[in-house]
């Protein structure tokens, strides 16, 4: 029996907002990027909400909802303008999504302001 077996890794979703300039490339980088993210930090990446038009927030709304319904505290971005492309906008968005699933945003490629201040590692799925 392995480890994963008797403790399964907790669940994560992953969160990208499409731009007009990305193609399926750049998308499946980002989906590489995140999925190693979550592998790295010990988590299953689960299921990926992905915005296709890049002024509205649908599946920030989705995900979040999903988050709350499922217990998953957990969320991957690929950069923080994904929430937001304005850097304090981005902030409170990240903010306010940490706290209504009551867990952590993880950002794939942070700011060197992120870089500062790292998030706090939730390997039991978010609890204190």
């Amino acid at each position: 029996m392995t480890g994963d077996t008797i403790h399964p890794r907790p669940l994560c979703v992953g969160y990208l907002r499409l731009r007009l300039s990305d193609d399926d490339q750049s998308e499946q980088q980002h989906v590489a990027a995140m999925a190693a993210l979550a592998e790295r930090e010990g988590f299953t990446l689960s299921l990926l909400f992905v915005e296709k038009r890049w002024q509205r927030t649908l599946a920030l709304n989705a995900l979040t909802a999903y988050c709350q319904r499922h217990d998953i505290r957990n969320v991957i971005v690929p950069t923080s303008a994904h929430l937001n492309v304005l850097p304090m906008l981005a902030d409170l968005s990240k903010e306010l999504l940490q706290q209504d699933i009551g867990g952590q945003v993880w950002i794939v490629a942070p700011t060197q302001e992120e870089l500062s201040c790292p998030p706090t590692e939730a390997r039991d799925g978010g609890s204190p």
